[in-house]
C-alpha cells in the first residue's frame, strides 16, 4: 500500500495535506499522546471520508526522549517494510524533536521524503530515495479545501439553519444595487446606522416594498437620534442621495406625509440593517478572487448541531473564503467604534479565525470608520489586516 509516515502536531492542515494531494492509500501518524488523544479520531475520520485513505494508524511517542523517538521511529520504519508498504515521508509540520529523530535514522532507508509549503500549496522533495519519488510514483489527486472541510477539520461545522436567506447576493441586478448602496454609505459614514435606525423602527413596510411615516411623527422622532442626522434636513439629503441612485422610488413629501418604496426586497434589508451593505459589499469584492466564498456563515464550536435551540455554541463571521489551502476570516463594522469594541473585534475575530482556520488563517478587520493608531499596531500585533 501507497503509505505516508506523517509527524502529527497541532496544525490540521499540515497533517493532512499529502493525502489531500496525493492518493494516497494508508497513513501512519507518529506523535505526542496529547495531540493524538485530541486529533486522532478526527484525523482518521477525515482522512476516510475527504482523502480515500483505507487504514490509518496512530504512534505516541515521548518528545522528550529523543534515543526512545528514534528507537521508535525505526520500528515503525521497519514495520511497515516488512508489511511490503511503500512508503513516503511527509515533513511538514509534527514535533522538532520527532522530526529531528526521524532525520537521524532517515540514512539507514531507502525513503523518499517531502514537505509542503502550505500557503504557497507547493511541494518540495527532499530526496531520501535514489529511485522512488512521491511525483512519478503516486497518481496526484487535489482534493478541494471546500468552507465545510476547512471546518470540520479544525472539529466545528457551518450551521446552514442559521444562515439568513437575506445575506446573498442571488443575481446581477442585486449585485449593482449593493455597489449603489456602498456608495451612499461611503459619503453619510456618521449618518448610516442611524438613518437604518429609523427606517427600521419609524418607516416599517407592513408587507410591501412601501414605506410611509408621518411628517411630524419623524421630525420627533429624529430629535431624539444622534447628532449626526437628527432632522429633516438631514433625512432629506440621504433620501435624496438614495432615490438618486434608483434605490428608493416614488419618493413624495406631501400631504403631511414621507412616502417612497424600496427597489427590491434585497435594497429593503440593506437599509433596514446598518452593516448589511459593507458585508454584501465585501463579500462582492472577495468572492472574485477566492475560490470559495462565504457571508453570514454561523460556526458550530464543536461540530455537533442539536435540534434544540440554545444549546449550540457558535460564532457567526461576516465573510468567509478560501483560497487554495489558505483559509480568510473577515469581520465587517459598520459606523464608530468605541475603544472596548474594537478591541472586542479584533479579539472575537483572532479567536474564531484560529479555532476554525489555524495558524494558515488570514484575519481582516474592515470598517467603513477610521481605527485609531494604537488599535492598528494591536491589529498587527495579532496578525490582523486592517481595512478602511
Amino acid at each position: 500500500m501507497k503509505t505516508v509516515i506523517e509527524f502529527i502536531g497541532e496544525e490540521p492542515m499540515e497533517n493532512l495535506i499529502t493525502s489531500l494531494n496525493f492518493k494516497m492509500e494508508r497513513a501512519v501518524m507518529i506523535g505526542r499522546s496529547s495531540v493524538i488523544d485530541e486529533l486522532g479520531d478526527r484525523t482518521r475520520r477525515i482522512l476516510e471520508k475527504y482523502c480515500g485513505i483505507e487504514s490509518t494508524d496512530f504512534y505516541k511517542v515521548d518528545e522528550e526522549n529523543l534515543d526512545a523517538v528514534k528507537a521508535r521511529v525505526r520500528e515503525i520504519i521497519e514495520a511497515e517494510i516488512a508489511d511490503g508498504n511503500e512508503i513516503y515521508f511527509d515533513m511538514t509540520g509534527g514535533e522538532n524533536v520527532i522530526l529531528t529523530a526521524f532525520g537521524m535514522v532517515a540514512d539507514d532507508y531507502d525513503t523518499p521524503m517531502h514537505v509542503f509549503d502550505v500557503e504557497e500549496d507547493h511541494i518540495v522533495d527532499l530526496g531520501g530515495s535514489s529511485d522512488r519519488s512521491i511525483f512519478h510514483d503516486v497518481e496526484d489527486r487535489k482534493v478541494e479545501i471546500t468552507p465545510d472541510l476547512m471546518v470540520e477539520m479544525h472539529g466545528g461545522r457551518i450551521n446552514y439553519g442559521l444562515h439568513k436567506d437575506t445575506k446573498a447576493i442571488d443575481d446581477e441586478e442585486f449585485a449593482k444595487d449593493v455597489a449603489k448602496l456602498w456608495s451612499v454609505e461611503e459619503k453619510f459614514k456618521e449618518e448610516w446606522n442611524l438613518l437604518s435606525i429609523f427606517l427600521r423602527e419609524h418607516m416599517m413596510p407592513e408587507r410591501s416594498l412601501h414605506a410611509s411615516v408621518e411628517t411630524e411623527k419623524a421630525r420627533s422622532a429624529l430629535a431624539n437620534m444622534g447628532k449626526a442626522m437628527n432632522t429633516l434636513a438631514e433625512l432629506d439629503r440621504l433620501l435624496d442621495a438614495l432615490s438618486e441612485e434608483g434605490l428608493i422610488t416614488d419618493l413624495h413629501r406631501d400631504g403631511g406625509y414621507y412616502n417612497f418604496s424600496y427597489k427590491s426586497q434585497g435594497v429593503k434589508e440593506c437599509l433596514r440593517d446598518g452593516g448589511s451593505t459593507l458585508e454584501l459589499y465585501t463579500y462582492a469584492r472577495e468572492r472574485k478572487e477566492a475560490d470559495y466564498c462565504m457571508v453570514g456563515v454561523h460556526l458550530d464550536w464543536d461540530g455537533v448541531i442539536h435540534e434544540t435551540s440554545g444549546i449550540d455554541v457558535y460564532n457567526e463571521i461576516d465573510v468567509f473564503s478560501i483560497k487554495g489551502n489558505v483559509p480568510k476570516f473577515i469581520s465587517c463594522k459598520t459606523g464608530k467604534m468605541s475603544p472596548s469594541n474594537t478591541l472586542h473585534a479584533l479579539y472575537e475575530l483572532n479567536t474564531v479565525a484560529t479555532r476554525f482556520g489555524g495558524k494558515y488563517a488570514r484575519k481582516v478587520l474592515v470598517t467603513s470608520r477610521p481605527v485609531a493608531d494604537v488599535y492598528k499596531t494591536r491589529a498587527l500585533e495579532m496578525g490582523i489586516e486592517v481595512e478602511e
